[in-house]
């Protein structure tokens, strides 16, 4: 049983008073406050500037320069705070207001005509843009009903607040230790799942595959999950783009199916899947959680060598 920490309460009942602040002042003040704190952020707290340098420096160490790293790197814990700062505002946002700086273009039309199959929709997203953002949109904008898979937060009056927040516009949460008979029942309502697969997660199944030309540990449930019950997987990012406003991004679909070989199927499409989310990730290096250890499992660490990597299953 994990020990309790009285320091926890106080955090989160300044983190409510936060938010509660952050209602009130105009939008734009917020972000603006968001982007000088991670600025700032990045300066003072050493542990978090030298995580994400140290992974910006694995992904780009022989394309940027460090000061081009040190540049992406200032940006990305104020985008962090500016993605929390725009998700609580949605919470409680007239729908046409927030509209007005969400773009969605045709990827609703999209989802709809994958719906008329009648198998539901798999979307897979990153720590990238604003994945929070991205399901309420999708759900509380275009009226489509569905839910996201996380894991529970250490700290439940916190944990109760996230799900909440998600429920007020319209998105339900399925606990990543309840996955698989929780996502069943939804995609058998024909609604949509989220997934957020794109950092290495202890005590899963996985393969290492390719990410910025390291070997990186990758959960293999997400395709395993879609050959079986014959569900389409939709790459899509919510980013930040130029006015503080926010753009859908949509990969190409992906049918994960068995061909011949499965465990090379399900290697093919993992691959086609992490590049996908690559791609973006490059596009926009400032908008993602940088602080994470995308490399933090090793082939040696699963006794294999790096060349034997491509093949572990």
């Amino acid at each position: 049983m994990a020990k309790k920490k009285p320091y926890r309460y106080f955090v989160y009942l300044l983190a409510r008073l936060g938010a509660l602040i952050l209602m009130i002042l105009p939008r734009r003040w917020s972000l603006a406050a968001a982007r000088q704190a991670g600025r700032l952020g990045f300066i003072l707290v050493s542990r978090q500037r030298e995580k994400i340098l140290a992974s910006l420096g694995k992904a780009f160490g022989g394309e940027k320069s460090p000061k081009e790293i040190e540049t992406i790197g200032r940006d990305v814990l104020g985008h962090l705070i500016q993605t929390a700062i725009d998700f609580l505002k949605f919470t409680r946002m007239n729908p046409a207001k927030a509209a007005a700086f969400i773009e969605i273009g045709d990827t609703d039309a999209f989802c709809k005509d994958i719906l008329q199959e009648g198998n539901g929709l798999i979307i897979m997203t990153a720590h990238l843009g604003n994945w929070e953002l991205l399901a309420g949109a999708l759900c509380r904008l275009k009226g489509f009903r569905g839910a996201v898979v996380g894991r529970r937060i250490y700290y439940e009056p916190y944990n109760r607040w996230i799900i909440k927040l998600r429920e007020a516009v319209g998105v339900q949460t399925i606990y990543s230790d309840e996955s698989v008979r929780r996502i069943r029942e939804h995609l058998r309502r024909n609604e949509i799942v989220g997934l957020l697969p794109d950092q290495d997660m202890e005590n899963v199944h996985g393969i290492f595959v390719d990410f910025f030309g390291k070997p990186a540990y990758t959960p293999i449930a997400p395709v395993k999950f879609a050959m079986a019950t014959n569900t389409p997987v939709l790459p899509a990012f919510l980013v930040r783009i130029p006015g503080d406003r926010y753009r859908l991004i949509r990969g190409d679909l992906i049918r994960p199916k068995i061909e011949g070989d499965r465990d090379q199927s399900v290697r093919k499409y993992t691959e086609v899947w992490m590049r996908a989310f690559e791609a973006v990730i490059r596009q926009y290096p400032d908008q993602w959680a940088w602080m994470h250890d995308r490399w933090k499992t090793t082939p040696e660490m699963m006794g294999l060598k790096n060349e034997e990597a491509v093949n572990f299953s």
